[in-house]
């Protein structure tokens, strides 16, 4: 009876890449001082009269 039972072996699994590291959790404030600094170079360059 022994002779009838077939046998399932599991499918090897593929190794995981491997995943970068966080560089750290973002300062909340980090988002408006880009804002901020975005906004002063456009002021600027709207000053130096380069826009038109």
């Amino acid at each position: 009876m022994n002779d009838n039972v077939v046998k399932f072996r599991r499918p090897e699994k593929k190794p995981e890449p491997p995943v970068k590291k966080p560089r750290g959790p973002t300062p909340g404030w980090l988002p408006f001082a880009v804002l901020l600094a975005v906004a002063l170079v456009i002021y600027a360059v709207g000053q130096a009269g380069l826009f038109s």
